[in-house]
């Protein structure tokens, strides 16, 4: 984690990883709109806790991998749990 962020703080944790909004709910597999809740905290506690627990894992990701989830995520594929084994 960023050691800028506090954990609650699940914007600034993306945009410190450098994912843009539509990559990120694209990788989540969500719309647009339920990740801008779940940033704002308007969303469930069980969509804010799918999100904390994915940014955490992202932050796991060597910077090779989220480079590859990030394409990914871009062409409109949701993240992959576990690092590839390239």
């Amino acid at each position: 984690m960023s050691p800028r962020r506090h954990l609650a703080d699940l914007r600034g944790r993306r945009q410190d990883l450098g994912i843009g909004v539509r990559d990120m709910a694209s990788g989540l597999g969500v719309g647009l709109g339920r990740l801008l809740a779940m940033e704002d905290g308007t969303a469930t506690e069980e969509d804010r806790t799918f999100y904390r627990t994915w940014l955490s894992r992202i932050e796991g990701w060597s910077a090779g991998e989220r480079h590859l989830q990030l394409l990914g995520a871009s062409a409109g594929r949701r993240f992959r749990p576990s690092p590839s084994r390239r």
